[in-house]
């Protein structure tokens, strides 16, 4: 079982020339320190497909959204969502091949994808799972986790630029543990330590950090387990 990962560059949309090709330098530079920091994770490496899109597959449930943050923290300024499909990989895997592996994976992510283009609310999600799994308590259980991530997406949504720093800093540099040495944070920003504390309890930091460490640890327990093909 696989999640492959197809990322859009939904900013790139109103780029032209020189700021498009700055565009896809810098992202081209993300992915490979991705495909790097995270090699023990994904089983193909991310690389740009088109010049708005790039895709990648990712082996470990449990580091799925870890990736896709570490994603978004580098690309910043620049807005991303993620169509990310569950499910088996039918071709063979060369982790560092121009050939991209085929399987239902890549084409559940595909309609995801497509899903999230077809939804033109302001409330339209950043990251959508999708399976061609169809039993009922399946359909159900992955409802639950997209659901979850949207309501991740509302807490952002009221994020001032401060907090938004902030959190994105403490994920990029502790994960979703909300036991942190504010006093680093602090230093980082030049604030102080109530300050960080401030920001911290104003943004539903706790509540944020333990969603995305739910969802995390559900993914694993559905998935972590199940031997890839």
């Amino acid at each position: 079982m696989y999640f492959a990962v197809i990322g859009n560059i939904i900013s790139a949309e109103k780029m032209v020339n020189q700021e498009r090709y700055e565009m896809q330098t810098k992202v081209d530079e993300i992915l490979t320190k991705v495909n790097k920091d995270f090699k023990n994770d994904i089983a193909f490496d991310f690389k740009l497909t088109l010049g708005d899109e790039f895709q990648g597959l990712i082996k470990n449930a449990e580091n799925v959204l870890t990736i896709l943050d570490r994603i978004e923290y580098l690309a910043d300024p620049f807005e991303l969502r993620f169509g990310i499909g569950v499910g088996p990989i039918y071709s063979g895997i060369n982790k560092r091949s121009g050939n991209r592996p085929d399987g239902p994976a890549f084409w559940n992510a595909g309609f995801a994808v497509q899903q999230m283009k077809k939804n033109k609310s302001y409330t339209r999600p950043k990251i959508l799972f999708e399976t061609e799994d169809n039993e009922r308590n399946k359909d159900i259980w992955l409802e639950v986790i997209n659901e979850s991530l949207n309501l991740c997406d509302f807490i952002e949504r009221g994020w001032t630029d401060k907090q938004k720093s902030i959190i994105r800093e403490s994920i990029y540099r502790y994960g979703y543990d909300t036991k942190v040495p504010q006093k680093e944070l602090a230093d980082l920003f030049e604030i102080s330590i109530p300050a960080v504390n401030v920001h911290m309890k104003r943004s539903g930091y706790y509540n944020y950090m333990n969603l995305r460490k739910a969802i995390s640890d559900a993914l694993q327990k559905e998935w972590g387990e199940i031997e890839i093909d």
